[in-house]
């Protein structure tokens, strides 16, 4: 069979979103490309490596169908820039959706990350590297077969929910819903806060509160967690403090997370800083350390070995396009 490279695959299909896009459609073609140079020690083993963090490309748009109501969509890509040749490991599927929105708020049908992951905002400040939130925390979850919506807002409050079709009779649906307070992004509110709720969804039912605030030009954010196995045998509390200092071209930023399962206790501790060339490109250097000792761990940043430490170090590029 004969096989394409990814960016001509990727080049291509954006050829085709624009021959097909008529006058009244609005599209923009965006993507991101994020590399860094990271050094690994694991406790037991360490290597250097070249990592693509979640590097992306995609195609979003809106066409108005009447008034006050109009169809949009997003079909999003990750992109392996590292170290893969396989195409089928190179290009993997992100936020695919199509849905209309107008003063009813938005409903969207498709691939989506769940509403809980959603109102985690901006807190996480190292999020798509080593220390993201995902490392230590359930709820990152961008499942298949998804209904969402999210409500118009009113006097600063939104909801929103995510209903996950199983397609296994074994299994039962999940939901992902909650409630939400300013911008998380701190630019119309000095003030975000975000309650939210996970039921069935990926083996967990979870309970996250998620705050984040400005104190003057400091960004201060706090993500409280609780999540059990559906079956009841296991579960954790868990915390996560972050802030993000910009001074001139420079923002230093630091972060600290912990799990506890009741008899051990997993924590890491991130410090980094980016330097912004322009608001679409930056470098960057960071720094984390990890202390596993919750043996159930097995799949999360911890790894198979608990009662070990971790600590990783890397300096990248990111640059932010669309057109």
């Amino acid at each position: 069979m004969k096989r394409y490279s990814v960016p001509l695959l990727l080049a291509a299909t954006a050829a085709s979103f624009s021959a097909f896009a008529n006058d009244d459609d609005s599209l923009t073609v965006y993507g991101r490309a994020n590399v860094s140079l990271q050094s690994n020690d694991y406790g037991d083993n360490a290597d250097t490596e070249v990592v693509s963090n979640s590097s992306r490309f995609g195609f979003k748009g809106a066409s108005e169908l009447e008034s006050d109501l109009e169809v949009f969509y997003q079909i999003e890509f990750g992109v392996d820039l590292a170290d893969s040749d396989d195409d089928e490991d190179a290009v993997t599927n992100r936020n695919q959706v199509v849905g209309l929105r107008g003063n009813f708020g938005e409903v969207m049908i498709g691939r989506y990350d769940t509403f809980l992951k959603d109102s985690q905002g901006s807190v996480d400040e190292f999020k798509d590297f080593e220390a993201d939130l995902k490392s230590l925390f359930r709820g990152e979850n961008r499942p298949d077969n998804t209904l969402t919506y999210y409500s118009p807002s009113y006097k600063g409050f939104s909801f929103g929910v995510t209903y996950i079709a199983s397609e296994n009779d074994a299994v039962d649906d999940g939901l992902s819903f909650g409630l939400m307070y300013g911008d998380s992004k701190l630019k119309k509110t000095n003030y975000y806060a975000a309650l939210a709720f996970d039921r069935d969804v990926n083996g967990y039912d979870i309970t996250q509160l998620t705050g984040a605030t400005k104190l003057g030009k400091t960004r201060v954010g706090v993500v409280l967690q609780q999540f059990e196995t559906i079956s009841g045998l296991n579960d954790s509390d868990g915390y996560l403090v972050s802030a993000a200092h910009p001074y001139e071209n420079w923002v230093f930023k630091a972060q600290y997370q912990a799990v506890d399962d009741g008899n051990d206790n997993d924590a890491s501790l991130s410090v980094g800083a980016d330097y912004f060339f322009s608001g679409d490109t930056r470098v960057y250097a960071w720094y984390t350390g990890r202390e596993c000792d919750i043996a159930s761990y097995s799949t999360r940043g911890c790894g198979a070995t608990p009662g070990v430490g971790q600590d990783f170090i890397a300096v990248g590029i990111r640059h932010d396009f669309s057109w």
